[in-house]
């Protein structure tokens, strides 16, 4: 039951009809320190803020009751302003309402406020109700003590990576772009390539010791108009090679083996479709040992944006593109093995604003299925879609809409897709970004996803009157506890009309330990980057054991963030796949670990899920106090299944799939 912790806020509320009189008072309430000054006059209607506890750890959430009282004769509307204040610093207007109360009774509103979403402080915290009438004097004072999870934190080494860059500022459409990493010399060091909208591309080659140097233009990638990258071996000949999503033709780039590369896109027979590439993601869909290739396509403007109509009429959709590889150096077209719902009567199959793909065997079958991300704006948007991989048939192959089915039909403004075991229930869940709530969907074990309203992630505002936008972002353990948390980027799309003004800051959740609830430490992190965030690079590129991230702001400074959390005994171990009769990156492969108190599960995933960016391909876990692993299991997408006992943690395995 909550317990009124703040009582009788007096103030003169105006009603539907006319002015309430008489007046109730809170005489007998002591006034919390502060410069609140009660509100003049006299009412019959008082307001009062109750909470069901006064301490709660960092990263935890009050649950606040505004309750309005009207003992008048005529209803009245309250408009109610909430400012949440810290120990030190400046306050934040976090909700803003209005509130009914009828006649003779009491309204009340339910609200929840994180404190560690804004300030990383411990100590003593208030929150102040202003109204029509000017502040009140009492306030809601509460305490955030230690939190009861290892909050990560991160350290921006941007410049002294050598990484100091710029990203223009979008045009209409061009709502993101990213970067990807990949060992492109074999040196065994991670190097990074940053798209930059018109700017050309730059490849930072990293020297090993912690510093990168620009050698786009030498290693053959003179080359602008990009937006979203992802490295794969796709000739399996054991070098990384590259594909860039642009506006205009695309561009595919074969390695020689030592980081240079050559534009073979003409004769692959890719990319010559003149439309705005976002996404890229690659699955070997068919299970033939060869990368396949889905490029998400975005929209473009047909003129500016001057209203609110223009936004939805002055929009062009593309298609989404499915890339067969033909396995000698070519590929086809087969976005037609797509198969729409049949009670939807659609004209085409991948036709919208696509923002992002993903390729996951959400059912266990040991096939990829595919799910798309669409951004709902234009006359006639999507809903995000998932096909399920039903296999060879009648000669050809074929892939199910599932999506009404699977309850992922979400029409959303979906921007990116994270991938995660976040339950360690053995089954892929999925996170999605968005503008307002982020999704959480928890794959049931069965045919389909549940929304999660109650996980913590939700976040609809980044305070009051400003809705968070997201974009990319992704499920990875970044504290070393077993559990994977989510990160996502925030940022305004600045050339929308009535786009939200004002600072993004980037949302860390952290894992509770349960697997069921997150919890918002992001203002404790040091990656609440404020900046027009849209693309984020996860990778341990120091090779220390943790995950670090590189996150690309949009008409300013992208930024390197190195995990610098202080996990004490935490161990960790990375397995870096080579397949053999599967892909030779391992793409889609499905990694179990066992430990005493239960498993995890993983999945080596290629491609721009994070909006325009591509991480490691290497998978990552992290392992909490347990000092010893006992298996690690194995199902390569060529349905090869191989188990390793006992492999020892805190280093990078590489393991090759036996081609027996």
């Amino acid at each position: 039951m909550l317990v009124p912790v703040l009582l009788a806020l007096t103030l003169l509320a105006t009603a539907c009809s006319g002015s309430g009189t008489g007046d109730v008072s809170g005489d007998d309430i002591p006034p919390a320190e502060g410069d609140g000054t009660p509100a003049t006059g006299s009412s019959s209607v008082a307001l009062e803020l109750r909470a069901p506890r006064l301490s709660l750890p960092l990263g935890e959430p009050l649950p606040v009751t505004i309750a309005v009282r009207n003992d008048g004769a005529r209803s009245v509307s309250v408009p109610v302003d909430l400012d949440l204040r810290p120990p030190a610093g400046e306050p934040v207007r976090f909700y803003s309402t209005s509130i009914f109360a009828p006649a003779g009774s009491e309204a009340t509103e339910a609200v929840k406020v994180t404190p560690a979403q804004w300030f990383p402080d411990r100590g003593s915290f208030q929150i102040a109700a202003t109204t029509e009438e000017g502040p009140a004097a009492d306030r809601l004072a509460f305490d955030v003590g230690e939190p009861t999870v290892v909050v990560p934190v991160f350290e921006d080494v941007t410049t002294e990576a050598g990484l100091t860059t710029t990203v223009p500022q979008a045009e209409c459409g061009q709502f993101a772009n990213g970067a990807a990493w990949a060992d492109v010399d074999g040196d065994g060091n991670l190097d990074l390539l940053l798209t930059r909208l018109g700017d050309p591309v730059q490849l930072f080659v990293a020297d090993g010791q912690g510093r990168f140097s620009d050698e786009a233009a030498a290693r053959g990638l003179p080359i602008g108009d990009a937006n979203g990258a992802g490295f794969a071996d796709y000739d399996n000949d054991g070098d990384t090679d590259l594909f860039l999503a642009r506006d205009g033709s695309d561009k595919l780039f074969a390695n020689d083996g030592d980081g240079r590369f050559t534009d073979v896109s003409d004769q692959s027979g890719i990319g010559d479709d003149d439309r705005r590439g976002i996404g890229v993601s690659w699955g070997d869909f068919d299970g033939d040992g060869d990368l396949d290739l889905f490029v998400t396509n975005y929209m473009t403007c047909l003129g500016e944006w001057r209203t609110e109509e223009d936004i939805i009429s002055q929009v062009a959709y593309f298609p989404d593109t499915l890339y067969r590889n033909e396995g000698d150096g070519t590929f086809s077209d087969a976005t037609h093995v797509l198969e729409n719902d049949p009670d939807e009567h659609d004209d085409g199959t991948t036709m919208g604003a696509g923002f992002a793909a993903a390729w996951l065997d959400y059912n266990g079958d040991n096939r990829p299925d595919l799910y798309l991300a669409n951004d709902f704006v234009g006359p006639s948007p999507d809903h995000n879609r998932l096909w399920r991989n039903d296999g060879p048939v009648d000669g050809g192959w074929r892939f199910t809409d599932v999506s009404v089915d699977t309850g992922t039909a979400l029409f959303m403004n979906a921007m990116g897709i994270g991938i995660g075991d976040v339950d360690r229930d053995g089954d892929l869940d999925m996170a999605l970004s968005n503008i307002t709530d982020n999704k959480l969907l928890r794959n049931d074990g069965g045919d389909g996803f549940v929304e999660e309203l109650d996980a913590g992630v939700g976040r609809p505002l980044q305070r009051a009157g400003l809705e968070s936008i997201t974009w990319g972002g992704g499920f990875h353990d970044l504290n070393l506890d077993g559990w994977e948390d989510l990160y996502l980027a925030a940022g305004n799309f600045l050339e929308g009309v009535g786009a939200a003004v004002g600072v993004q800051p980037n949302e860390l959740f952290v894992s509770d330990g349960t697997g069921q609830r997150f919890l918002d430490v992001s203002a404790a992190t040091g990656a609440d980057d404020p900046g027009d965030s849209k693309g984020v690079a996860f990778a341990d590129y120091d090779r220390d054991g943790d995950v670090d991230m590189f996150v690309v702001n949009q008409g300013g400074r992208p930024r390197l963030y190195r995990n610098a959390t202080p996990t004490g005994g935490y161990h960790w171990l990375e397995v870096d796949t080579v397949g053999t009769i599967s892909n030779r990156d391992g793409c889609g492969a499905r990694l179990v670990l066992t430990m005493a108190g239960g498993s995890m599960t993983r999945q080596v995933s290629c491609g721009s899920t994070s909006v325009a960016s591509g991480s490691q391909h290497t998978v990552h876990f992290g392992l909490g106090e347990a000092a010893a692993v006992d298996r690690l299991d194995i199902v390569w997408p060529s349905g090869t299944r191989q188990q390793l006992d006992d492999p020892e943690i805190d280093r990078i395995l590489t393991v090759e799939e036996p081609s027996a």
